[in-house]
C-alpha cells in the first residue's frame, strides 16, 4: 500500500508511520519540517502552491491512504482555519482522483469539536468541529469512488513530546486516570492502531464516522464527574 501522512515526522504522526511501516506500506510524509528521508517533502500548508508539491511527489502513482495528523501551533485565527481545515480540503481535492478503489482518508481531530476546553482558544474548537463536518461531506461525495473518510477524536494522549510531563507522580496524570472509565491515559500507539485499522480492508464498510479514542471519558456525564470528585451523591 502507498500511504501519505501529512504531519508524519513527530508526535502521533510519527507513531502512525512506524505502525504502517510494520505492514510494509510505502510511506510519504509531508510537513513543514526538514527531513532527510527520501520520501519526505517539506511543505507549507498555508500555501496552495506548496501544497501542490504533494501531487508532484507521487509521480502519477495511485495512493491507498491519506492521513492528516498535522496541527497548527499559533494564535492566528485565520491561519488556524487555513492550515487545519482549508489545507485538508485542498489536499483532498488535489488527490481525490488518485486513489485506488479501496482508498481511505483519516483525519485526526479532537473532542474539542464537541466540548469546550478552557486551555484552548475559540479557533481550535471551531476548526475541529469543521473537520468533522468536512469528513462527513467527503464520505458522501467520494463514496462512489470507493474512498472511505473517517475522523478520529482524541482525548489526552501521551506521546514522545509530553511523556515526561505525564509521569506517574504528576497530579494531572492521576486526575485524568481517576475520571476516565478505563483508569488510564491513551498512548500514541492507541491512536496509530486505530488509524491502521481504518486504513485496511478490515474497515471496508466504515465511513463518515467520528470515533472517540479517550478511554470512555466522553460518555461520562460532567455532573457525575464533579459529584465523584467532590464526594457528593444524589439523595
Amino acid at each position: 500500500m502507498i500511504s501519505l501522512v501529512v504531519g508524519g515526522t513527530r508526535g502521533i504522526g510519527k507513531t502512525i508511520v512506524e505502525i504502517l511501516k510494520i505492514r510494509n506500506d510505502q510511506i510519504y510524509t509531508f510537513s513543514r519540517r526538514k527531513n532527510n528521508d527520501e520520501n519526505h517533502i517539506s511543505i507549507d500548508l498555508g500555501s496552495t502552491t506548496s501544497i501542490k508539491k504533494i501531487e508532484d511527489a507521487l509521480s502519477n502513482k495511485l495512493i491507498d491512504n491519506l492521513i492528516f495528523c498535522h496541527r497548527y501551533r499559533g494564535d492566528d485565527r485565520k491561519k488556524e482555519y487555513q492550515i487545519t481545515v482549508e489545507a485538508v480540503c485542498e489536499v483532498i481535492e488535489l488527490l481525490k482522483d488518485k486513489f485506488t478503489k479501496n482508498g481511505s482518508i483519516v483525519v485526526l481531530s479532537s473532542s474539542a469539536s464537541r466540548f469546550v476546553f478552557d486551555e484552548q482558544p475559540v479557533q481550535y474548537h471551531t476548526s475541529r468541529a469543521a473537520l468533522e463536518s468536512l469528513i462527513r461531506y467527503y464520505s458522501q461525495r467520494l463514496g462512489s469512488k470507493g474512498i472511505r473518510c473517517n475522523c478520529v477524536l482524541l482525548g489526552t494522549v501521551i506521546k514522545e513530546e509530553n511523556k515526561k510531563f505525564f509521569n506517574e507522580d504528576n497530579p494531572v496524570t492521576k486526575l485524568i486516570k481517576e475520571i476516565t472509565p478505563l483508569n488510564n491515559i491513551g498512548q500514541a500507539k492507541d491512536i496509530a492502531n486505530l488509524v491502521e485499522f481504518l486504513c485496511s480492508n478490515k474497515s471496508s464498510f466504515i465511513t463518515g464516522q467520528s470515533i472517540n479514542v479517550d478511554g470512555g471519558l466522553s460518555v461520562v456525564g460532567q455532573e457525575s464527574i464533579a459529584r465523584r470528585l467532590k464526594k457528593l451523591n444524589h439523595q
